[in-house]
């Protein structure tokens, strides 16, 4: 029997470090054990919210010249006294760009749509319900790396665009900003569309007239 073929692509994750942001010590070792199966080179832990920021701020601090301490967060949806939304905002408001373009992957054993909505329109990047598997937690990591997509900046949101994909629309045009008042800016290693000239009220469902929930309905079947 002939084996199927290879799409060719290798990965190695010894470079990435990541963080893993959550209250229960159970989930951090299925996480920390799962990466370890990946080959994640380096794992730091936070028990909430607070702590991950202390350990952000550290990694900010750090000399540009020896890269950064962390790649890519990973943060539970309810956890105390910080949450993963208030974790995931502060990241998006935080004054260095080693912390506030950071990669955010929010993961919830509660991932129903309303959840989704709030991390999405928080800035989250990839959305992860538990239980967690490794080709779970592995596929979030290629859409990060494979997929990158642009920032965009707009009076009520900065984060990752959330278009995912371009679908036909046949009602109405509700963008309040036409092309003009949009615009690419190079902002370092980081491509950000900047739309500050317009006004929002909505950023989630005026840019294209329809708004996509990343992984929603895998979270609902993960969840039920």
């Amino acid at each position: 029997m002939s084996k199927p073929p290879s799409s060719g692509k290798y990965y190695r994750f010894d470079g990435l470090s990541v963080l893993i942001a959550d209250d229960n010590r159970f989930v951090r070792s299925i996480m920390v054990t799962i990466f370890k199966a990946l080959g994640i080179g380096k794992v730091l832990q936070a028990d909430n919210g607070e702590e991950a920021m202390a350990i952000l701020d550290v990694s900010a601090q750090m000399d540009s010249t020896a890269g950064r301490d962390v790649d890519i967060i990973f943060a539970d949806h309810l956890m105390e006294p910080m949450d993963g939304i208030g974790l995931l905002k502060w990241v998006r408001e935080h004054e260095s760009d080693k912390i506030r373009f950071l990669p955010v992957v929010m993961m919830s054993g509660e991932a129903d749509e309303a959840a989704v909505r709030l991390a999405r329109d928080s800035g989250v990047t990839e959305y992860l319900a538990k239980p967690m598997s490794v080709i779970n937690v592995a596929s979030r990591l290629l859409a990060i790396i494979d997929k990158p997509r642009s920032f965009v900046r707009a009076p009520n949101y900065f984060g990752p665009d959330r278009r995912r994909q371009t679908l036909p629309h046949d009602g109405a045009d509700r963008r309040l900003m036409s092309p003009e008042d949009v615009r690419v800016v190079d902002e370092g290693a980081h491509m950000v569309i900047d739309s500050q000239g317009g006004s929002v009220e909505n950023p989630a469902e005026n840019v294209d007239g329809g708004a996509e929930v990343p992984a929603e309905a895998e979270a609902q079947r993960a969840s039920a």
